[in-house]
């Protein structure tokens, strides 16, 4: 079966029949807000996808959000019933009988923050299909929570359609991105969106699966926070990544005509519109910019005398400035000559998503060590986007090829799972949370006016591709 003809099928029907978008959209907002069966339909990137067809068909955004607020408190309706029904004697129902978490934190979330959970739960994924069900388990008022829906639905609905119809809206001129950089910019943000919900996911399955077999806490899985699984887990993902990246090395001659050709196709995509943010996001994951970054954070831990974490985040800077120059020697691999200045250094791996994986990746670790969901929630996009993007930018700018950004998110990922490995045999930070996320935000914000937007005009200039590499590409004035 062609499923890339049936894709394209089915898109040409759905943006010449609107309705049907609209329809799709309040089944999907709806599917995602009931109880169990949220959790396991991946309905966020789909509703993206069908907020870009929705630009295409040229619906209008009053619709498009009246539609979904419809679906999230259709589907919010259904959880608030049953749990209001059922009571507590759902408990003894599958799957609440053999996973009793699931609900159990979703009770304790709404006997926490009263009717204020409704808003916040449906952004906390793992809880936000289990969240209106304990409103009716604890008999909320059904006016009040029909209020409450409403403002959460309200809110939730242009922060999932909005991005994905401004960019479906934006293919329709000339000067911003076309069809090609937004399928590039939408699949990035769908392995967002999958991460965000997978790997919280992943996480909630294998501790159920030690529950059965338990592991000692103890050894080379001594957890600090009781779950030696995660240990495990830890080790395994750096074997795995390091492995990879191994094999990757070693298959270089023979993968060359390939990393060539999907590199050039990457290549190929760079737009002006588009320049802009993955000169930036390279600029942040530069070595300059994550040094200040990594300088605030490390200066203020160490005024904190958060020495457990000073030492970890002085081993993530040693290594983002030796590991890559070390392999890049090693292997010696000539860069892309596709831009107007490309770096000196050699190519192989890519010290950019090394540096993005390592970097961005423990500040997750570090956040995660807090254990707050709702924190989580948020973060974890965020992290992800700017590591993805970052990794992406180096070939989509000309200056690596595929097989390097590979390799350094590998070897990135190796290092952060020993990492990872490390810290949590270790007592994990007593800084406040809030303050956690102050210092993280000052630290980027450093990071970005004194090293990235200082050099902006001159890296745009030098990532210029050259004269006659780039048909029908138009340099900026």
């Amino acid at each position: 079966m062609d499923f890339g003809a049936l894709y394209l099928e089915l898109r040409s029907w759905l943006i010449v029949h609107p309705d049907a978008i609209l329809v799709c959209v309040f089944l999907l907002s709806m599917i995602e807000a009931i109880a169990v069966i949220g959790i396991i339909v991946p309905a966020v990137p789909v509703l993206f996808v069908l907020s870009l067809l929705a630009a295409h068909a040229e619906i209008p955004l009053l619709p498009l959000f009246a539609s979904a607020i419809a679906g999230a408190m259709t589907g919010d309706g259904v959880s608030y019933t049953l749990g209001h029904g059922f009571k507590h004697r759902i408990e003894g129902f599958w799957p609440f009988s053999r996973y009793p978490a699931w609900l159990q934190s979703a009770e304790a979330f709404v006997e926490k923050h009263g009717g204020k959970s409704i808003i916040f739960g449906r952004f906390i994924g793992p809880l936000r299909s289990f969240v209106p069900m304990a409103a009716g388990i604890f008999h909320m008022k059904p006016l009040y929570f029909l209020w409450m829906n409403f403002l959460s639905a309200l809110a939730w609905a242009p922060f999932h359609l909005l991005p994905g119809y401004s960019l479906g809206a934006a293919a329709a001129h000339d000067w911003l991105p076309g069809r090609p950089q937004l399928l590039l910019v939408a699949a990035l943000l769908i392995l967002v969106a999958v991460l965000a919900w997978l790997l919280p996911a992943l996480d909630g399955w294998r501790r159920r699966r030690t529950g059965k077999y338990p592991l000692a806490n103890s050894g080379r899985c001594l957890a600090i926070d009781g779950h030696p699984e995660d240990q495990r887990a830890a080790l395994r993902l750096g074997l795995f990544a390091f492995t990879g990246f191994a094999l990757l090395a070693g298959l270089l001659p023979w993968l060359k005509p390939l990393d060539m050709n999907l590199s050039s196709q990457l290549f190929a995509l760079r737009q002006n519109a588009l320049d802009p943010l993955f000169v930036v996001l390279s600029l942040l994951g530069d070595k300059r910019g994550l040094l200040v970054f990594g300088g605030v954070v490390t200066g203020w831990l160490a005024l904190r005398k958060e020495w457990n974490t000073v030492v970890l985040a002085l081993l993530v800077s040693a290594l983002c400035l030796a590991l890559p120059t070390l392999f890049k020697l090693l292997f010696s691999i000539p860069r892309p000559m596709l831009v107007m200045s490309p770096p000196e250094s050699w190519s192989f791996p890519s010290g950019h998503a090394f540096s993005a994986v390592m970097v961005w990746g423990f500040v997750l670790v570090f956040l995660e060590r807090y254990g707050r969901a709702g924190i989580m929630g948020i973060a974890r996009p965020i992290l992800f986007i700017l590591i993805l993007f970052t990794v992406a930018s180096r070939s989509y700018l000309g200056v690596h090829w595929l097989s390097d950004v590979l390799g350094g998110a590998l070897l990135g990922l190796a290092c952060l799972a020993g990492m990872r490995w490390l810290w949590y045999r270790r007592a994990p930070p007593t800084l406040p949370l809030l303050e956690v996320i102050m210092l993280l935000l000052l630290a980027l914000a450093l990071s970005a006016g004194l090293e990235v937007f200082p050099r902006y005009t001159e890296s745009l200039l030098n990532y210029q591709p050259l004269p006659g590499v780039l048909p029908g590409y138009f340099l900026l004035p």
